[in-house]
């Protein structure tokens, strides 16, 4: 078969005639064929029933600026009343909107959580959207956001490239809003959103802004008070367990690099609007969150936080906090939390309420707890009788009989006196 007599058989197969000209497949033809086939990447490209938008009428409909032509700046102020979560200022704020009584005394910044010092330094709170998850050289920051909460509310700024071209103006945008006294707050940062920033601010030459500050990545206390409380720990999962809140018409974070490429392809930026409302929304959440999480650490038992967890936290840097915490929980403490109270209550020297606590662990059969008795009695109280009365429950043979041996000899040589 000749290539004539070829290309006529395809035409027919198209539905077309032949005109002398070269056959070709109608487009509609075609793309009825291909949806059949993967429906699924025809929707993706094809444009939608609206007109594409320029990067003018984005910035106006995200009620933001050019910066040059490749990037939109988007700013808001967001009043503290309107922001789910415990800002600290209830009566001042919920006054505003409710009518309650003021307190212009009462401050902005959240107590620090343990451990952390702030040394008064500016909170700044970020977040990215990218085109994935892998990392890596390929990927980039195509939406930057950041927020400082300021007196009554919170002023958030995000950053969206509109064209590939735009990422050093956006970048160095950036980085101008950040200075030496800054404190960074991000949920997942430390492992994904900094790294990920500091690669693209050297891939175009740019000097990055985060050597030297210090930075609190909230996923990990909340991973570290939450972890076995909750399903998972996801931003959203803070939100309705933490903030009382649940998102409506959230595009998921895994469609954000979609909608970008689909508005850079096509101009279709509806999408692209989501994306930087679920920007905005992650940055408040987090935002909200840290100021919750900071006074909900007073009152542990209203958020159902993990008792033990928050207590061996505190404990690193403060051991009576740590200590007052289990105590006046003593009643609802799972035995990892009883277990923390009993040592920590004999490295302040308190024994009595120490063998206190032992004594009910090792009825409940805590070996660790038999052991610590069978010391405090051999060492502190003298009391030998006692002390191989708990030895002899110890589970572990050679401990056990190590222990008992040296107890005989010196019952022994009591008895001989």
């Amino acid at each position: 078969m000749d290539l004539k007599s070829r290309l006529s058989r395809l035409q027919a197969q198209a539905g077309t005639g032949v005109s002398g000209a070269p056959p070709i497949v109608a487009a509609s033809s075609l793309r009825s064929r291909l949806a059949q086939l993967r429906p699924e990447r025809v929707l993706a490209q094809a444009p939608a029933g609206n007109a594409p938008m320029p990067v003018e009428a984005l910035a106006g409909v995200l009620g933001g600026e050019l910066l040059g032509d490749s990037v939109i700046v988007i700013r808001q102020t967001i009043p503290l009343c309107g922001v789910p979560g415990d800002f600290g200022l209830p009566a001042r704020y919920a006054g505003e909107c409710s009518g309650a009584s003021a307190d212009p005394q009462m401050p902005c910044a959240p107590p620090p959580l343990p451990g952390e010092t702030t040394d008064g330094r500016r909170l700044v709170y970020i977040d990215t959207e990218t085109t994935g998850l892998s990392g890596g050289s390929g990927t980039l920051a195509f939406l930057l956001g950041s927020a400082v909460v300021e007196d009554e509310a919170i002023a958030l700024t995000q950053w969206l490239m509109a064209r590939f071209s735009g990422e050093a103006t956006a970048l160095d945008a950036f980085a101008d809003t950040l200075t030496p006294a800054d404190h960074l707050v991000s949920y997942n940062g430390k492992s994904y959103d900094l790294p990920l920033l500091v690669s693209r601010f050297r891939m175009q030459g740019l000097a990055h802004p985060f050597a030297g500050l210090p930075h609190l990545d909230l996923l990990h206390p909340v991973r570290r008070l939450f972890a076995r409380r909750w399903d998972d720990c996801r931003l959203q999962t803070l939100e309705k367990n933490l903030l009382g809140f649940t998102r409506v018409d959230d595009l998921p974070g895994s469609e954000a690099p979609e909608a970008w490429f689909r508005f850079l392809r096509s101009g279709h930026g509806d999408a692209l609007v989501q994306v930087v409302e679920h920007n905005r929304q992650d940055i408040l959440s987090l935002a909200a969150a840290h100021h919750t999480l900071a006074r909900t650490i007073a009152r542990p038992r209203a958020c159902d936080m993990d008792l033990h967890a928050l207590a061996r936290w505190l404990a690193e840097s403060d051991e009576n906090a740590a200590r007052t915490l289990l105590q006046a929980h003593a009643g609802s403490l799972c035995d990892d939390g009883r277990r923390l109270l009993g040592r920590l209550l004999r490295r302040a020297g308190d024994w009595r309420r120490a063998v206190a606590v032992w004594e009910v662990l090792a009825a409940a059969g805590c070996s660790d707890s038999m052991e610590r008795l069978a010391k405090y009695h051999e060492h502190v109280s003298k009391d030998l009788a006692a002390a191989r009365r708990f030895c002899a429950q110890l589970p572990d043979a050679a401990e056990r009989e190590h222990r008992r041996r040296r107890l005989d000899r010196k019952l022994g040589a009591n008895m001989k006196t």
